[in-house]
Order: C-alpha cells, then sequence, then structure tokens
C-alpha cells in the first residue's frame, strides 16, 4: 500500500488533510508531538491504515526514520507566533529544509509544502518573509516540490473567526488593524481536497495560489461575523503606527516572560496586513481540480453558531 507522510497531521489544516488521504485508500503515517491528543485521526481511516508517531519535525537525526518507505511527504507545520524555545526561522526554514533533503535522500517521489499567500523573502513581515526563505529552501533540496499557498483558511476549528466572536462576547468594541486589506477567504477543506488530488494525480505544479471566489476587506468579515452572530460592536480602526508599538511592545513581553503572556498581536502580524492577502492573475483556479470552492456565508453559521446571541 502507499505511504504518505504527514507532518503536522494534528493540526488545523493537517486533519482535513488526513481525511481527505485516508478516503483514498492510502496508507497514512501522521508525526505529531504528542500521539494521545492526535487519537481522534484514527477514526477518519479503517483499522491500521492511519499511524500515529510520536516525533517532532525539528529532530533532524530521526526524520529518516519518519519518512522511509513514503512515496509522498507532506508538510503542514506552522506557526503565527515565535516563542523563546520555536523561532519561524527554525520551524519555517530550517526544519523544512532539513525534511525535503532527507525526503530527497530517501527517494520519496513527491513533496508537498505548505506555505501562506503572500510568502516572500522581500516581505517586511518576518513571519511571511520565513515563510518565503522556507519555500525556497525546499525548492533548493527538492526542485520539484509542490508549494501550496492558501490564503486566510476558514472552518470550524480555525482561530479567526472563532477568535473574534469570542471577542465579541467580552468587549462593546473590536479592534482592527487594516480594516482594507484584502482577502480571499478559503474552506479548509476545500484546500485539504486540492492537496489530496496532488497526491492522487503526482501532479508537480511548483507553486500554487489558493483563494476563494469572493474577496473581502478586514473590515467586512468583522462586520459578517457580527451580522451572524446577531451583535452590534464597534469596529475600532487601530492605526499601523500604533498597532506597531503595541505589537513590539507584546513581542518584547513574551521574549522576557514567554507564553505567560498571551500573543494576541504580534508585529509580524501588523507587518503582514500591511500588504493584500489575494491570489494572482494567473494562479490555479479551484474548477482546475473541478471542486466548487465552498462560500464563506454558507459556513460560516457553523463555525461561530456557539457564539449566536439568540
Amino acid at each position: 500500500m502507499e505511504v504518505v507522510t504527514v507532518f503536522g497531521g494534528s493540526g488545523f489544516l493537517g486533519r482535513y488533510v488526513v481525511r481527505q488521504l485516508a478516503s483514498q485508500g492510502l496508507f497514512i503515517r501522521v508525526i505529531v508531538r504528542n500521539p494521545n491528543e492526535a487519537l481522534f485521526l484514527r477514526v477518519y481511516g479503517k483499522v491500521g491504515q492511519i499511524q500515529l508517531i510520536g516525533g517532532d519535525i525539528k529532530e533532524e537525526l530521526k526524520i529518516q526514520e519518519y519518512v522511509k518507505g513514503s512515496s509522498c511527504v507532506i508538510n503542514c507545520v506552522a506557526t503565527f507566533f515565535e516563542t523563546r524555545s520555536q523561532s519561524f526561522n527554525v520551524l519555517h526554514v530550517s526544519a523544512a529544509k532539513n525534511l525535503a533533503k532527507v525526503a530527497k535522500k530517501e527517494g520519496v517521489s513527491q513533496f508537498i509544502h505548505i506555505s501562506s499567500l503572500g510568502a516572500s523573502t522581500e516581505s517586511t513581515s518576518q513571519l511571511q518573509r520565513s515563510k518565503g526563505a522556507g519555500e525556497e529552501a525546499v525548492l533548493e533540496c527538492f526542485p520539484n516540490a509542490n508549494i501550496v499557498r492558501p490564503s486566510l483558511i476558514f472552518g470550524t476549528e480555525d482561530t479567526f473567526f472563532n477568535r473574534f466572536a469570542k471577542l465579541s462576547s467580552i468587549s462593546p468594541f473590536i479592534p482592527v488593524v487594516g480594516p482594507e486589506t484584502k482577502f480571499q477567504p478559503v474552506y479548509v477543506d476545500d484546500v485539504a481536497k486540492v492537496i489530496s488530488m496532488l497526491v492522487e494525480t503526482g501532479q508537480k505544479k511548483k507553486y500554487l495560489e489558493l483563494g476563494g471566489d469572493e474577496t473581502y476587506t478586514f473590515r467586512e468579515l468583522i462586520k459578517l461575523l457580527l451580522a451572524e452572530i446577531k451583535r452590534k460592536r464597534l469596529i475600532l480602526k487601530i492605526p499601523f503606527s500604533i498597532a506597531r508599538v503595541m505589537a513590539a511592545t507584546n513581542d518584547f513581553f513574551r521574549l522576557i516572560l514567554g507564553d505567560v503572556v498571551p500573543a494576541f498581536l504580534t508585529l509580524a502580524q501588523v507587518k503582514s496586513l500591511e500588504k493584500d492577502n489575494v491570489v494572482g492573475r494567473d494562479s490555479d483556479k479551484f474548477s482546475d481540480f473541478k471542486i466548487a470552492p465552498k462560500k464563506l456565508k454558507i459556513v460560516l453559521p457553523t463555525i461561530v453558531s456557539r457564539f449566536n446571541k439568540s
């Protein structure tokens, strides 16, 4: 049976990827830090189809053991904020490079690396810059790798809509940095379907940007959310100049005190919001994969139903 190894398979996107791959009848090896917290993945396949292995993408010496015998390796590992023990460069660049290098050495035929829309080594955002450097590092070691760049991903477990819905339940206003910044929200299972189809067909598309059919500004997304949960809240615009100071302060205290300080706003996030997050004109469309992307307005009620005031 064909073996696909997924790193970060218990994360938001990773779990959907595992489920889609399982529906193809593939044997899936999922590398997670804590297998006991990923037991739910086993119900996505038949008995013995999904193997959970405790490990870490940063464990360079063990990567060979993880990917051995795989026909495809998928890297879904990512973070939106740094900690004292985990930097963007270590996770997005060094670890991704080592994984791609070992996969190539082990004769893996396909490598799929999940990045993000806006990733660029020229970005002012440290987050997006590390994502761009990670892409380059992967392609250096595995030249025919697939690089998947989704826009804002939404779904039941997402952090975006759940975070702002929760905030609306305790605050009379919603602070928004970059209210006119544009996004093309994309449903998590649609992204997973594309990744699954790449595995099924063996396509070698170097860069694949994925965005939904509809474009929204940050402000419009918050308005849509508030309308859905039937709450009236003031949308408070935070100028970038002020947001940078707030974020830099938050970053400083997190560096000193660690995770006891919540990463409510980071400088990397603020700088990412200074640019629109939309796909290029010549990008592949979901229609190229014969997928009709789910519309945000259809899925949003299921995401935030527990926050609905009525």
